[in-house]
């Protein structure tokens, strides 16, 4: 703010809040922030809440931060700039139109992108830490569902879209330190995985042998957000269900395994997964990834990668989705999606200006569904990729399992060995 000539910064995004105070809640499904405004001065804070903390949270803050309440914003706003030679940092792409018309005609205004954007996105190691925690237990809960949907349909009992979402949510909440679905669940059979966004898992729709099943769901874990896709198969697939989960788990592992300089934008590594289904005459019509917050919003910024992105480069600590996909009107729909956290990588010889190289490194530890794979169409590299990460899955989600469970999972891990 000194540095900006700024004596006020306000805030009224709930994540940018939430991260900042380091406090949550549960005004918004599914995203564990409050609703609140945050006022900055150089040497105090307040924050407007519609309920305030425990006594015990404001006495913990207090040297940092005050609480008054949510009505007394635009009072709070008026004495922060009083006068019209008090600067007020807005920034333009986050902050409410009903703030702007609080201040009068003439208030100095810095318009800039505001400094909590940048460093929410960069985790630090405890939110790393604690994002690698809430992810296995994701995984152990999401490898359970799909192990008593084989086994429910071995025994001839039917399943529908809507029984399998409720499995899973059960499996979830079995998970200590669950407490939302970051989303609602995306439980797409058939021709129903061909809409990007399909909600309301229904209850008529079983799910018949033959079918593609895509499976795109997240929680909110105490510490972590996580958010993952996996599209299976229900019975023995057929050649081009398994030609067409190839190329798009290609274009999966292309990026997951690709090392790039600092400065690369999201542009630069969407063009990366897109290329495998490109040079096979077939595209997808969403980005390959977002960025996701550490028990906070599902998708944050500013990173992004996209065929039309911001230019904004990835850097180490940010926690990216890679999910490209196929999508067929009345056939169905195929996406393979993981989180993943930027790394530097050693390995590389220096780069020649100097930058330092980075990888991603997965968050996400689920198998990918092998009968769905033409392993004709994979390199030795794909194949490397595949096998490393499978016995990382076996390795650390494999002790957090039953007997049963494991053996199942043992099952989808060593095809890949």
């Amino acid at each position: 703010m000194e540095r900006a000539g700024a004596e006020v910064l306000i805030l009224t995004k709930l994540d940018e809040i939430a991260w900042l105070t380091n406090l949550r809640g549960s005004d918004v499904d599914h995203n564990p922030v409050f609703e609140a405004y945050l006022v900055l001065e150089r040497q105090r804070a307040i924050c407007l809440t519609r309920v305030p903390p425990a006594q015990e949270i404001q006495a913990a803050l207090a040297s940092h931060l005050t609480f008054a309440p949510y009505g007394d914003y635009a009072d709070v706003v008026h004495q922060v700039a009083s006068t019209t030679a008090t600067t007020v940092w807005l920034d333009p792409s986050g902050t409410t139109m009903g703030t702007r018309l609080l201040l009068p005609e003439g208030q100095r205004i810095h318009s800039e992108r505001n400094p909590v954007v940048l460093l929410k996105a960069l985790k630090n190691a405890s939110e790393i830490a604690s994002s690698r925690a809430a992810h296995q237990h994701a995984a152990a809960a999401k490898i359970r569902s799909l192990a008593r949907l084989d086994h429910l349909r071995a025994s001839g009992q039917p399943v529908s879209e809507r029984a399998y979402a409720e499995i899973l949510h059960e499996e979830y909440k079995r998970e200590e330190g669950f407490r939302d679905l970051s989303f609602p669940t995306i439980s797409a059979a058939g021709a129903n995985g061909a809409i990007v966004h399909y909600s309301g898992a229904n209850a008529e729709v079983m799910l018949r042998d033959g079918l593609l099943f895509l499976i795109d769901s997240g929680t909110q874990m105490l510490g972590g957000t996580t958010d993952d896709t996996r599209t299976v198969s229900i019975g023995t697939p057929a050649e081009r269900q398994q030609q067409l989960y190839t190329v798009v788990l290609r274009c999966h592992t292309q990026l997951a395994k690709q090392k790039f300089p600092e400065g690369t934008s999201g542009v630069a590594l969407d063009a990366v997964a897109r290329s495998v289904i490109w040079n096979a005459g077939l595209d997808y019509g969403h980005g390959t990834g977002h960025g996701v917050g550490a028990f906070l919003n599902v998708h944050e910024g500013p990173q992004r990668l996209a065929t039309r992105s911001s230019e904004e480069p990835l850097q180490v600590g940010m926690i990216v989705s890679n999910e490209p996909g196929y999508y067929e009107p009345g056939w169905g729909g195929i996406r393979l999606e993981n989180l993943y956290v930027v790394t530097p990588d050693e390995t590389l010889p220096a780069h020649p200006s100097g930058k330092r190289w980075l990888q991603l490194e997965s968050l996400t530890l689920i198998p990918f569904d092998h009968r769905l794979i033409d392993w004709t169409q994979l390199s030795d590299t794909d194949r490397t990729w595949l096998t490393r990460y499978h016995r990382q899955v076996w390795e650390t989600i494999g002790p957090m399992l039953s007997d049963t469970d494991r053996a199942w999972l043992r099952a989808a891990c060593e095809p890949f060995f």
